[in-house]
């Protein structure tokens, strides 16, 4: 039987699959933007050609088949989403217009904050006028102050949806999470009226504190719903055409893996899924390789992804940005910048210099390599013309590119600057590596780590590349290629690999201390009730499997609202649960801020609660074996710094360890490895570049 992931990128589909042995295939395919689905079939094709069958015989035995998407992402940036009208209590229609203060700010890049006039307010996400006041009141200890007329509310919602053209509402009201019987029975009302209309309601998508958080997020689904039910509805149809008689399986934003149906109805749960399924498969794979602090590094063909595996578990965060859009949804803490191999490169007018990004080329036309009458140069194209990627060989020799067309965008940049056009092509190279790096030490430093005390994994298209100088930029002193070729698809894999996984979240407020008295009995009491509401919400999900429960407290200095911990609760829980809640409390926030950050005469506080259940993919994975006799060759390569240098070319992973420089081309990535470094295989033949320490200091 076969396990496969399909992960949707910008220029490339990535596609995977592992079989009961743990071998792993993989396979790219070009995005196709107008049909999605295309570009999935195109990619499972060469899947099943790898194993000598066709596509329907391939997923006639194929197992699980899981898939992470981008529909919902694209939905919100090019504003293609839902008619959305937001429903909610009297007297709070303009929460979501009047936002927060950064609302200005959220979510954009240090140069773009400060172009104060260049800054905007984001377009709105509901239909213009589309917000219905209902006169209902529930406070904050969940007791019903204003009843809620159903009819009357009713009458008013239909009547929106009539006149303005609606196929989507989100019900917020305040107070919701605490008690949603308000939302839920006015839910009912409106599936049974109007069961052709997409429906969000607060209390299901985010039961978090914070109306303009909690709105943004139910309007946010909303209007990312309905494309995201027929793009997963079309594409599952399809699949069982073909064969597949499995569910289909969704990845999310938290790391885990909902049949469609569950994933359809929390559409905003797939908004960076595909990074979210990379960190998942690096989290797997570093557990084996027995890394604990892990750098996860993904360089594709749009952008550059990075996020952190600590202790085994890759970091969470409950905050998201999106156009501006703050909203909160537990998920897998990964950073996007615009730095990947399609990031376009140009000449800036205002100061005469080179800038690199943050627009990209996409996969139509992408970089002009690809052949396709794209104009400018992009960092791929740099590749091209200091030789990293040798045209011949590119995918394996299935897409040849066009060096000429590389040298002829590079030649016009570099008359621009007054460079040669080696020298222009290294300067995209080195501006993208310290863009890299910098994102990197943001994620670590800020978090209280040294980035010279990870390991870094890089993997994407372009990630092998160039590794080596993002690495050596941020000073860490070892990068490891997981999986071999299966590098350039780990998020692919990871989405394969991914456990079945339901979260929820409970606000309950206990202050400390934890281990008396009637907070002790009522800790005791959350945690029980916490766990059982876990198990029976992911065996509604109807999945089969044993069932694993992680329970976090959200903890905080009492009114220290921006800055709060996650600790884990050991289960099952005992008598010392309170005492062992603080202790890890306060070292953690000593480790973060200082041991001079911890408040003595401040109570700390258990705000929320954050159950995770999940049902484990049990998924097992061989490394991949060294090639018996790789091809070797020669050719010149231009080393930023260093200039053009003979370097030496393994076709296939070698058999044993190489000294740079040297280039190891594989069917979908090239590992660049500098003049004094080395290339050479882990406990678990994973591949590991070691960098000299004048490297690591760079």
């Amino acid at each position: 039987m076969y396990y496969i992931g399909v992960d949707i990128g910008g220029t490339f589909t990535d596609c995977v699959m592992v079989d009961d042995s743990g071998r792993h295939y993989s396979s790219k395919a070009l995005s196709t933007k107008h049909d999605p689905v295309e570009g999935v079939l195109a990619g499972l094709e060469l899947l099943a050609e790898d194993v000598n069958l066709n596509v329907t015989e391939l997923l006639t035995q194929t197992a699980r088949f899981s898939h992470g998407t981008t529909i919902g992402t694209n939905a919100v940036l090019e504003r293609l989403g839902a008619r959305v009208g937001l429903v909610t209590t009297a007297g709070h229609g303009d929460a979501l217009a009047i936002m927060r203060g950064s609302g200005r700010v959220a979510g954009l890049s240090i140069e773009q904050v400060y172009s104060v006039h260049g800054s905007r307010l984001p377009e709105p996400i509901t239909v213009r006028n589309a917000v219905i006041e209902i006169d209902e009141r529930i406070d904050s200890n969940g007791e019903i102050v204003v009843a809620l007329d159903i009819d009357a509310a009713l009458d008013k919602i239909l009547r929106a949806i009539d006149e303005f053209k609606l196929d989507s509402i989100a019900i917020a009201f305040l107070w919701s999470f605490v008690n949603p019987a308000h939302e839920q029975a006015l839910a009912d009302a409106v599936r049974a009226a109007a069961p052709n209309v997409f429906l969000s309601i607060s209390s299901a998508v985010s039961p978090r504190l914070g109306e303009y958080e909690r709105m943004v997020a139910t309007v946010m689904n909303g209007y990312v719903g309905p494309a995201c039910s027929r793009y997963l509805g079309r594409l599952e149809t399809r699949l069982r055409e073909l064969g597949l008689s499995e569910s289909l399986l969704v990845m999310q934003s938290n790391g885990g893996v909902l049949p469609a149906p569950a994933a359809a109805a929390t559409s905003l749960g797939t908004i960076d899924s595909g990074p979210a399924g990379g960190l998942t498969g690096v989290a797997t794979l570093a557990r084996r390789h027995g890394h604990d602090r892990v750098v996860a590094t993904d360089m594709g063909g749009t952008s550059f992804d990075i996020g952190l595996v600590i202790d085994g578990k890759p970091t969470m965060s409950d905050e998201n940005v999106i156009d501006q859009y703050t909203y909160r949804l537990p998920h897998l803490a990964v950073r996007t910048i615009a730095c990947g191999g399609g990031t376009l490169a140009r000449f800036d007018e205002a100061t005469a210099a080179l800038r690199v990004g943050p627009q990209s080329a996409g996969s139509e036309p992408g970089p002009a390599c690809y052949g396709r009458g794209a104009t400018e140069p992009t960092v791929t194209d740099a590749d091209v013309v200091l030789g990293f990627l040798r045209p011949e060989a590119f995918l394996d020799g299935r897409m040849p590119l066009d060096r000429d067309a590389s040298v002829s965008v590079m030649s016009d940049l570099a008359h621009k600057l007054g460079m040669s056009v080696e020298d222009t092509a290294a300067g995209i190279l080195e501006i993208n590596n310290v863009r890299a790096a910098t994102v990197i030490r943001q994620q670590t430093l800020e978090r209280g780590h040294d980035p010279r005390d990870f390991v870094m994994y890089a993997y994407g298209g372009a990630g092998p590349v160039h590794a080596f100088g993002f690495a050596a930029e941020s000073g860490v002193k070892e990068v490891v290629i997981p999986l071999g070729n299966g590098a350039s698809t780990l998020s692919a894999f990871g989405i394969a690999s991914g456990d079945v996984v339901h979260y929820q979240e409970v606000e309950k407020a206990l202050a400390a201390p934890f281990d008396a008295g009637p907070t002790a009995d009522r800790l005791a009491s959350l945690i029980s009730d916490i766990d059982a509401q876990a198990r029976k919400a992911i065996a509604e999900v109807g999945v089969s499997g044993d069932t694993v429960v992680e329970i976090d407290a959200l903890m905080r200095f009492h009114e220290q609202l921006m800055h709060s911990l996650e600790i884990p609760i050991s289960l099952p829980s005992g008598p010392d649960t309170g005492t062992r809640l603080l202790d890890a409390f306060n070292a953690e926030y000593a480790h973060r801020y200082g041991s001079g950050g911890t408040a003595l005469f401040q109570d700390v506080e258990i705000f929320a609660f954050r159950a995770r259940a999940s049902i484990p993919a049990g998924i097992t994975v061989a490394d991949p074996p060294a090639n018996d006799t790789p091809a070797v060759t020669t050719t010149s390569v231009y080393w930023p710094g260093t200039g053009w240098t003979d370097t030496t070319v393994h076709t296939g992973i070698p058999s044993s360890t190489i000294s740079g420089p040297a280039l190891v081309e594989l069917a979908h990535t090239t590992i660049a490895v500098p003049g004094g470094a080395t290339l050479s295989y882990g406990p678990d033949r994973e591949l590991r570049l070691h960098l000299s320490s004048s490297q690591e200091l760079a």
